[in-house]
C-alpha cells in the first residue's frame, strides 16, 4: 500500500484510538493515573504522564516490526508517531503551557483549547484531542478555577 495512504490514515484513525483511550481507559480503570490530570498542578510530572510512555510503545513496536521487512507496519508507526507529536503540542504545550514556549494564538488552537476546557469543568465530553466533537449535553462546571493551567512555579519564572 502507499506509504503516504498509511501515514495519513494511521494519523487520522489515531483520533479515534485517542478518544477511546482517553473515555474508556483514563476516564475508566486508569483513572489513578488520570486523576492527576485533573487536580491542580503540584510537580512538574504528574502520575498521568505514564500514559504517553505505554502509549509509546505501540509506535516502537511498530517501527520494530516495519524493520523486521513488514514495510507497512513501519508507515503505519510514522503516522501514529505524527499523532503522538501533534497531541504533545497541542495538550502539553499550548493547551496546558506545560513548557514555556510562546506559540501565536490561532483560531483552530483556541475551538481546541476551549472544548479542552469544557472537558476539565465538567470531567465529560469532549474526550477528542485534535477533533473533539461534543456529544450529548454538556455538564454543569465542578469548580470555577482555571482548570487548564498546569504551570509550575519552578518551570515558569
Amino acid at each position: 500500500m502507499n506509504p503516504i495512504v498509511l501515514v495519513v490514515g494511521s494519523f487520522a484513525v489515531m483520533e479515534g484510538v485517542s478518544y477511546a483511550a482517553h473515555r474508556w481507559v483514563m476516564h475508566g480503570i486508569g483513572l489513578v493515573w488520570h486523576r492527576s490530570h485533573h487536580a491542580p498542578a503540584r510537580a512538574a510530572f504528574e502520575r498521568n504522564d505514564l500514559f504517553p510512555v505505554c502509549f509509546s510503545a505501540v509506535g516502537v513496536l511498530l517501527f520494530a516490526l516495519g524493520s523486521l521487512g513488514l514495510d507497512a507496519l513501519g508507515w503505519v508507526g510514522v503516522g501514529v508517531t505524527a499523532y503522538g507529536a501533534c497531541y504533545l503540542f497541542v495538550h502539553e504545550v499550548y493547551i496546558h503551557h506545560r513548557l514555556p514556549v510562546r506559540v501565536p494564538h490561532l483560531a483552530y488552537l483556541e475551538w481546541l483549547r476551549e472544548s479542552h476546557r469544557i472537558h476539565h469543568l465538567s470531567n465529560a465530553e469532549p474526550y477528542g484531542m485534535l477533533l473533539p466533537l461534543v456529544r450529548g449535553e454538556a455538564r454543569e462546571p465542578r469548580t470555577t478555577r482555571d482548570p487548564l493551567d498546569r504551570r509550575i512555579p519552578s518551570i515558569h519564572r
